[in-house]
């Protein structure tokens, strides 16, 4: 048991010092800040009511030039208020271009094509309704594009408000975030998020936006990525500055987080990836391992195994101690703790119930 347990962390710590050197390579990335192209940003709505204006009124702080950007956004059959709402919004920002698309086909990577097709951005960047824009976004997100650029990754942060368990949810996405970033520091297109993402629209074009996935609810944006990646090698890259990080709402209720966490593990049976199921496989292993191997070292009183815990601790407040000051997000001890107890027996669960379980979100059930 003892050479699994140092076989299993050996190769977790050699992931991690992989992970704060990508880390360290991502963020000496420079960006050209361009201002020359026309830019559509084109956001899916499902019952978005009360989020809406929030993300309209961080558009329109925006420090692109308005000329050079529209918005449009596409109702995706709400049944609350939100078309009402979109025709308010068009009419009290009548300084900038917003249109209003009503989605005939069912689902958000439909929503977000009829967009697309009525964009006349060179570059799309796409973002959900229940975000906050800081107002360098655009301009970052275009001007981390070359001509070789296909496809760039935003960051992504959740906000925190007075729940702990909001906290907990910043955490634990920070490091995902921080993780799929880092990875692109070895050119490794692992996960990106729709809340933040640019890409050109003839490579969207290229590669026949969603068509295969469309059956799939989550995943508009790993399974786009895989396919620029796919079809244009290296043209994949990472906006590095710290005043271009998207903020989103934290769920309100543990039920709503399943939900969540249900609906993203769903895309896993359709990913074709051999290396993100891979490094899927290696991390549950890890997260099994990690009980185990605290009650191990608590009986058997091992130095050895002490010392695996306290090494695989540092190592981790290490990365997200990057993370979060990138992320101008408070790293707070507490909620690490938290989660070293508790992540694994989440991810492990999560991991297993995905497979057999169906999922109901914004009304909608898998």
């Amino acid at each position: 048991m003892l050479i699994y347990f140092l076989v299993i962390f050996s190769s977790y710590f050699l992931f991690m010092l992989w992970l704060i050197i990508g880390w360290i390579k991502v963020k000496r990335k420079q960006s050209i800040w361009a201002v020359d192209s026309f830019a559509s940003v084109v956001v899916a709505v499902r019952n978005e009511e009360t989020t809406l204006p929030n993300l309209i009124q961080s558009l329109a702080q925006q420090t692109y030039p308005k000329d050079k950007f529209e918005i449009i956004l596409v109702n995706d059959h709400s049944t609350d208020k939100t078309a009402e709402i979109i025709s308010k919004l068009i009419n009290q920002y009548h300084g900038m271009k917003v249109s209003k698309v009503s989605a005939q086909d069912l689902g958000k990577k439909r929503a977000i094509t009829e967009g697309i097709e009525s964009a006349r951005g060179e570059i799309i960047l796409t973002t959900d309704a229940d975000c906050t824009l800081p107002t360098n976004w655009i301009a970052g997100m275009v001007g981390s594009f070359t001509e070789e650029t296909q496809l760039v990754i935003g960051a992504v942060k959740i906000k925190t408000d007075q729940r702990f368990f909001s906290t907990l949810q910043a955490m634990e996405f920070s490091s995902v975030m921080g993780s799929g970033m880092a990875m692109m520091g070895w050119g490794q297109a692992v996960m990106c998020n729709g809340a933040s993402l640019a890409f050109r629209k003839r490579a969207f074009d290229a590669v026949r936006g969603y068509e295969g996935n469309f059956e799939i609810p989550s995943g508009d944006d790993e399974f786009l990525m895989r396919k620029i990646d796919h079809h244009y090698p290296g043209g994949i890259t990472v906006v590095s500055q710290k005043d271009c990080v998207v903020e989103t709402a934290p769920l309100y209720s543990i039920k709503d987080f399943v939900q969540q966490r249900l609906r993203w593990a769903g895309k896993w049976k359709a990913n074709d990836s051999i290396f993100a199921k891979a490094l899927a496989v290696f991390i549950l292993s890890v997260q099994i391992s990690w009980p185990i191997i605290i009650v191990a070292a608590s009986l058997l009183y091992s130095k050895t195994l002490g010392l695996t815990i306290l090494l695989k601790i540092l190592l981790e407040i290490t990365f997200l101690l990057m993370v979060s000051i990138y992320l101008k997000q408070r790293f707070r001890i507490l909620a690490f703790s938290v989660l070293q107890i508790v992540y694994p027996f989440y991810v492990i669960w999560i991991g297993f119930y995905s497979q057999i379980s169906t999922y109901t979100w914004k009304g909608r059930s898998s």
